[in-house]
């Protein structure tokens, strides 16, 4: 078998090198105009540099070499200050570390693009400056108890201002980290000693009292005890004197009531002594009678 050697014409060559080059054309503008959107980002899509339109999340397309896509994210962002030197009111130097988060609106990233570029370090401009303002207002030892009020109220400004000037929302704002210069770490020291003492002071003081008090309730219950043993004691020696003068009463009553009874007899009978009398000897005479001492002699008469 014989083979011919055929060359190829010019024209062929010219139709072969334009397919070529339209079939690089299209597989260029293919891969040039398809582009997506990942979730929770908005696409800014210019033409020649000017604004077209967004796209959301999801696959777009694009004309190839004409347009251009730029990416924002609206999930919450955030911008970190280390270490950022701050002077409060007494001139005490801190060492600020805050952290801000935002978000940017899906209706905001047009305007973003627009008019706010680096927009992150507007915010962190813009929140530094308000770190400073709420610092310069405040004695540096009320800081450490201020902590809270002090993020709070660099959270409204920043959140106003952000808001006003970029459309960005401002979630939080929180200081992590405060570094005070040695000087004033020393003097927190000393303030926390001293505070300490004072406190053990009180915690002495307060059991001083309550040991005083203690005292005072045990001093009034002997107190009290021995009231009651005194009262019961005057009453028992008040109830036996009055025992004994009614009981010398009524004897000195009964004495009387004998005496009167006497009487009344010796006055109805004169011979009532003469009977006592009788009634008392024991019938013995006396052995001895000295001198003229008359001889005593009882009336044996027993009537007239």
């Amino acid at each position: 078998m014989v083979f011919q050697n055929y060359a190829a014409s010019p024209k062929s060559l010219a139709r072969y090198g334009v397919i070529a080059i339209g079939g690089l054309v299209i597989l260029s503008l293919l891969s040039g105009s398809g582009y997506t959107i990942d979730q929770k980002n908005i696409g800014v899509v210019t033409r020649f540099g000017a604004v077209s339109r967004t796209a959301g999340p999801g696959l777009h397309f694009k004309l190839p070499w004409i347009e251009s896509v730029t990416e924002y994210s609206t999930a919450i962002q955030q911008v970190e200050i280390q270490k950022s030197e701050v002077f409060t009111a007494d001139n005490q130097g801190v060492d600020v570390t805050m952290l801000v988060q935002f978000a940017v609106p899906d209706s905001d990233v047009r305007n973003l693009y627009e008019h706010v570029p680096y927009y992150e370090r507007r915010i962190y401009t813009l929140a530094n400056d308000r770190m400073k303002s709420a610092f310069g207002k405040r004695q540096v030892a009320d800081v450490p108890r201020s902590r809270a009020q002090i993020e709070g109220e660099i959270k409204s400004d920043v959140a106003a201002q952000a808001m006003a000037l970029y459309g960005i929302e401002v979630s939080e704002v929180q200081i992590t980290d405060l570094d005070y210069t040695a000087a004033f770490r020393n003097a927190i020291d000393m303030m926390t000693k001293a505070k300490a003492e004072v406190t053990r002071s009180e915690q002495l003081r307060q059991k001083a009292l309550i040991d005083a008090e203690r005292q005072q309730i045990a001093a009034r219950a002997n107190a009290d005890a021995a009231v009651a043993g005194a009262e019961g004691e005057a009453r028992s020696i008040k109830a036996r004197s009055e025992a004994e003068a009614a009981a010398t009463r009524i004897k000195g009553e009964a004495e009387a009531d004998a005496i009167r009874a006497q009487a009344a007899a010796l006055g109805a009978s004169p011979e009532y002594v003469s009977y006592t009398q009788a009634k008392r000897w024991d019938g013995k005479l006396p052995s001895t009678i000295l001198g003229s001492q008359p001889m005593p002699m009882l009336n044996m008469s027993m009537g007239h």
